[in-house]
């Protein structure tokens, strides 16, 4: 079980993403004082006594340093990027996710932010290999996006060794679950879950054997706020299962779960995916050994009653 001795004083940036609202609202019932912080106004604060909601960009720099000050964690999910949004268009991907970055990297250090949490993504950043990679594994990212988490974490820690704040980088898998919306960019579950609802082909890249390592929501969630009790420790943790599932795998579970029949589309293989990812969480594991991730099945059925598909 994950816990702190005192409520931490949180903000999460990209409060109205998928991952930021799921990470805000865990904390905020963990009994932690959340600044949701995005663009856009979110709707589940209104529910807790001890969530302020802000709205603005990031680049709204006076706003953003009166907001992040002396806060103990800041959670960065702000992002409008996905691996494939930018592919041949690199200099968006720095003004769309480095550029904010840099921004709330200055601001943290000159207004007293004691720890900044940076979700990069370890099922883009990793070389190919049909063995779980662990934290030390060879890298090889194939976007823009890939290249900016890459950069993103050297840049954190460089802040870290300078005494600025403390960094914790989470490399995570592909998340899914309740909430995530259904629209391009936000994972191949998420995808199907679309077109099966539109009466659509799902589409498949490539043969079906290309796999990923598919975190729940709830999990990650819960694996994050381990850094509430590290305000002054700086690391890397893979946030993964350590379970490669195939693209057939996952459809399998789902075509078991509901009645209505599914069509597939299979296209080519694209030229940004790699065919195997698995991310061993030895490194995260050691910090609370009892915890046990959400069975794929069991997360699979969640997420599509969720979506009343079952």
């Amino acid at each position: 079980m994950i816990s702190v001795r005192e409520p931490r004083r949180v903000v999460v940036l990209g409060a109205g993403g998928f991952l930021g609202s799921a990470m805000a609202e865990h904390l905020a019932k963990a009994g932690h004082y959340v600044t949701s912080y995005c663009r856009q106004p979110t709707s589940f604060a209104a529910s807790f006594n001890n969530v302020t909601t802000v709205t603005a960009d990031l680049r709204d720099t006076w706003i953003l340093a009166d907001v992040i000050a002396n806060a103990d964690v800041v959670y960065h999910f702000a992002s409008a990027t996905h691996p494939s949004l930018f592919y041949s268009n690199p200099s968006s991907e720095y003004w769309e996710a480095l550029q904010p970055l840099l921004v709330l990297m200055e601001t943290a250090a000159r207004v007293g932010v004691k720890k900044i949490v940076f979700p990069s993504s370890g099922g883009t950043i990793y070389a190919d290999s049909d063995l779980p990679r662990n934290e030390s594994s060879p890298t090889d990212p194939r976007s823009p996006y890939a290249v900016f988490k890459l950069t993103a974490e050297q840049l954190l820690h460089h802040s870290a060794r300078m005494g600025q704040f403390s960094v914790d980088i989470f490399r995570i898998g592909n998340p899914y679950g309740p909430g995530q919306p259904t629209r391009p960019g936000q994972g191949v579950l998420p995808h199907w879950i679309n077109a099966i609802q539109n009466g659509k082909p799902i589409k498949v890249f490539g043969d079906g054997t290309a796999e990923r390592d598919y975190v729940f929501v709830d999990d990650l969630c819960r694996l994050m706020s381990l850094s509430l009790d590290r305000l002054n420790e700086s690391e890397t943790f893979n946030l993964g299962t350590g379970v490669a599932t195939s693209l057939s795998k996952l459809l399998h579970h789902i075509q078991s779960m509901i009645e209505v029949p599914i069509e597939v589309q299979y296209l080519a293989r694209r030229s940004s995916d790699i065919q195997s990812i698995a991310l061993a969480p030895d490194r995260l594991l050691s910090q609370i050994p009892a915890f046990r991730f959400t069975p794929l099945a069991e997360g699979v059925k969640r997420t599509l009653q969720y979506h009343k598909l079952i």
